[in-house]
């Protein structure tokens, strides 16, 4: 599966944003969401515009992210966990 991310961006702030999009994929692919194990696998392709630049980045593996799974369903994912003050409050 190939995982696609476009950002747009100021022209002189397009190395960011590139880094940006290389760390939000490697973040998305990886079961511990870290934003560096996949960033340098990921395409990146530019499309300079006159008010900016489109940068757009793809990489080639599953996604771990269970929302981005074929299949997922949004409202299951709720039933079976429900988000409330409690549970947030013990994650900190």
């Amino acid at each position: 599966m190939t995982l696609p991310y476009c950002r747009w961006s100021p022209h002189d702030m397009a190395l960011e944003v590139e880094l940006h999009v290389r760390a939000h994929l490697s973040s998305v692919a990886d079961a511990n969401d870290d934003p560096t194990t996949y960033a340098d696998r990921v395409r990146i392709s530019r499309e300079n515009k006159d008010d900016g630049v489109e940068i757009t980045g793809e990489l080639d593996v599953e996604p771990n992210a269970p929302y981005l799974r074929p299949g997922f369903d949004p409202e299951q994912d709720l039933v079976a966990n429900p988000l409330t003050v409690e549970s947030i409050q013990e994650q900190s």
